[in-house]
């Protein structure tokens, strides 16, 4: 499963929410650049390269990091000769870590890219993993990854129940390491008759099902999910346009984010409707 930021986002082609960063937004020196780094690392996870200010000097998306490599003359003129033998020999020269900062205009260039690299895909995720709720219209979506021992994750619950006209996509990711029964209890929401009731009687009223945890679950799945994602903690959540929030919101920063995505998306249509 591949969670880059998508073609579309990373060659700001045909996603809309691409328009609001213009990092994504690649000419066609970057994009075989960017072909030739993923060619060349296929297992770092490289999800977008573009120039900066800099002449050959590329700002790289490294999973959910942002790293920066020289692209010397001649590496340009050999793209289509770069493999993983003798790519370290192209791509010499790497920047892990640290901030491009404009002095002049005192502006920190790395920020947008951060930003950027903690977004996904959310269209790719197996929301057929997740126990979905509906309320309202559901004119908006959220997707959440929370433990059920978590006390920030049963704390973002109480806010969860005070939005309307949302669909929630909750995957079940225990963290064992913290809450070792996490797992046992996770397995039983999973195999309770209601998933739903189950889940918020867990979150909401501090009431375990009694059933046991007989089913096939989706637990394994999802930790690898986790893992794909880069999620180091719970809660940690997704907006539609992609973007992602670790730890507890408010139900009115959750209602001030969607107000955002739905402004975002009313300015994309008027532009197209032009």
């Amino acid at each position: 499963m591949n969670f880059s930021i998508t073609e579309v986002l990373a060659l700001g082609q045909n996603e809309p929410y691409a328009q609001r960063f213009q990092e994504t937004s690649l000419n066609e020196k970057d994009q075989k650049v960017l072909a030739t780094l993923q060619r060349a690392y296929p297992q770092n996870r490289i999800r977008l390269a573009r120039e900066t200010a800099v002449l050959g000097f590329y700002e790289v998306i490294l999973g959910e990091g942002v790293s920066y490599v020289f692209v010397t003359p001649e590496t340009l003129k050999n793209l289509n000769q770069i493999s993983e033998k003798n790519r370290d020999h192209y791509f010499r020269h790497w920047l892990f870590g640290g901030v491009f900062y404009d002095m002049e205009s005192q502006t920190d260039l790395t920020a947008p890219m951060k930003k950027l690299a903690q977004m996904i895909d959310v269209q790719k995720l197996p929301i057929e993993n997740a126990i979905t709720r509906e309320k309202g219209r559901a004119s908006n979506t959220l997707y959440v990854f929370t433990d059920p021992r978590c006390p920030f994750c049963k704390k973002l619950e109480t806010e969860i129940a005070e939005l309307d006209n949302v669909r929630i996509h909750t995957f079940l990711t225990p963290l064992t390491t913290l809450h070792p029964d996490a797992k046992e209890l996770s397995a039983r929401i999973e195999c309770a008759q209601n998933k739903v009731q189950a889940f918020e009687d867990v979150m909401l009223r501090d009431k375990e099902p009694k059933n046991e945890a007989k089913c096939q679950t989706t637990l394994t799945e999802n930790e690898k999910l986790m893992t794909e994602l880069g999620i180091k903690g719970t809660p940690t959540l997704f907006f539609e346009n992609g973007e992602r929030v670790t730890g507890f919101l408010s139900a009115q920063a959750i209602k001030e984010k969607f107000k955002n995505i739905e402004n975002m998306k009313k300015n994309i249509q008027e532009r197209i409707d032009e």
